[in-house]
């Protein structure tokens, strides 16, 4: 039994299904339960709150409640039909049009100035949630990237410190990230439309005047994978 196949992550599955048998249940009761790290329970409690599955009780300490399994079904059941139509109405245009795309073609970038401004447009901009994988290299616009107690609905990773405030920290070397990106990665994706990817070059500090290869999208396919991908990254336990 899992909500995997409905866009959830392993770990926010394993958190919903526990907090039925617990709810109301506390960040840490839950930990303890599920034998997870409390940093990803309340990581995936979050998550699971965003998308309608649990509820946050007032008082202190926080306490979370999992949406009756009805309700929920219910809600996964409109956000499909809902990603059906626009699918619908994408492939219907499709049709008329006699091309293979319908949206805006993906745009390269090749400077970390162009990276910089898509990626803090993608956090200034979005409005229901902000996946994002940083490190010290964008420290210039950190204080966009900043999760606040307005916006619960943002998730940030930084692969270094200083990083962003808020954001969930899991440090790697430098020479780490040179042997697997060829650079310093960045990655952000906003409310399911927008995406940025890249690697900077250069050395590990800030600075917009380096080269850098990337894209931004809104590419529906690249969106989506690029988001599954963040995702499973800000789940990932600290190694």
């Amino acid at each position: 039994m899992s909500l995997e196949r409905f866009g959830f992550t392993a770990t926010q599955s394993k958190v919903y299904l526990a907090l039925l048998e617990m709810s109301p249940a506390s960040g840490y009761a839950l930990a303890r339960g599920t034998g997870l790290a409390r940093a990803n329970v309340y990581g995936a409690l979050e998550v699971l709150a965003t998308r309608g599955a649990v509820a946050r009780l007032p008082g202190r300490p926080a306490r979370f409640a999992a949406t009756e399994p009805g309700a929920l079904l219910s809600r996964l059941e409109r956000e499909a039909k809902s990603d059906l139509r626009l699918l619908g109405r994408q492939l219907a245009a499709v049709a008329r049009a006699g091309v293979v795309a319908v949206t805006p073609a993906v745009e390269a970038l090749g400077s970390t100035a162009s990276v910089l401004e898509r990626v803090a447009s993608c956090a200034t901009g979005a409005e229901s949630e902000l996946v994002a994988v940083v490190g010290p290299w964008v420290s210039d616009i950190y204080a966009d990237l900043a999760t606040t107690e307005g916006r619960r609905w943002a998730r940030v990773l930084s692969l270094g410190v200083p990083a962003p405030a808020g954001a969930l920290v899991r440090p790697v070397s430098e020479g780490d990230l040179r042997a697997y990106w060829g650079g310093f990665p960045v990655a952000a994706v906003a409310d399911r439309r927008r995406a940025v990817c890249a690697v900077l070059e250069g050395g590990g500090g800030a600075g917009a005047g380096r080269a850098a290869s990337g894209i931004a999208t809104e590419h529906p396919v690249l969106v989506r994978f690029l988001r599954h991908l963040l995702r499973r990254e800000l789940a990932a336990p600290a190694r």
